[in-house]
């Protein structure tokens, strides 16, 4: 398959965007569900630097690291056909391809050479150039636009898909306080997760 590099600004958040939708995701996640449930959790902020694992449960996920030299995105999506531990035939110049021109910095994130191989598609933007670049797969994006999809840009968005996860209706106003970076009360957690120990989460909340 061709795969050409590219540098291009993409229907896609800024850095300064895409690092409040997380944050605000996160914070989200944290209310609707204790520490002992995270596994539930679609947003967790990583307890080093600003970094995020976005995952469906489901074997698909996301790394997203924001660095001092641009943001990388790692995606997964175990169900393309990129992805190698189920091809036929193990094609490590995917790898060596799609990571092309990445800066060192990101891919000296992961400790062990097997992290990276969980990666059906990556892009990153770099600050210098002011975009997103990415090594793009002639006929199959990896699986970007479904991962990229998870990420609500905006308090209706996350109401509307939480209702359906959680079967359960979602006080709008209180998702819109997040998504507008107002201080959360314990009457907003208990508002949108009635079961929640709000001490606790604001606690939690802290930390992000």
């Amino acid at each position: 398959m061709k795969r050409n590099i590219i540098a291009t600004t993409p229907e896609f958040l800024s850095p300064q965007e895409l690092s409040h939708q997380l944050k605000c995701m996160a914070v989200l996640d944290i209310i609707m569900n204790a520490k002992e449930d995270d596994w539930l959790r679609r947003v967790q902020k990583y307890s080093k630097g600003e970094a995020y694992s976005v995952s469906n449960g489901s074997g698909d996920e996301m790394d997203i690291f924001f660095e001092e030299n641009g943001v990388f995105i790692r995606g997964f999506d175990h169900e393309n056909d990129l992805n190698q531990f189920g091809a036929n035939e193990w094609d490590n110049n995917f790898f060596v391809e799609t990571y092309a021109g990445v800066p060192k910095n990101f891919l000296e994130i992961y400790e062990e050479e097997e992290q990276k191989e969980y990666m059906t598609f990556c892009m990153w933007y770099d600050y210098g150039a002011a975009c997103w670049k990415q090594n793009i797969t002639e006929g199959n994006d990896g699986g970007k636009d479904y991962l990229l999809g998870f990420i609500c840009k905006d308090a209706a968005k996350w109401a509307e898909w939480a209702e359906d996860y959680y079967e359960t209706e979602i006080d709008l106003a209180v998702v819109e306080k997040v998504y507008g970076g107002g201080k959360l009360t314990v009457e907003d957690i208990l508002r949108l997760n009635p079961e929640r120990d709000a001490k606790e989460a604001l606690s939690e909340m802290g930390a992000i």
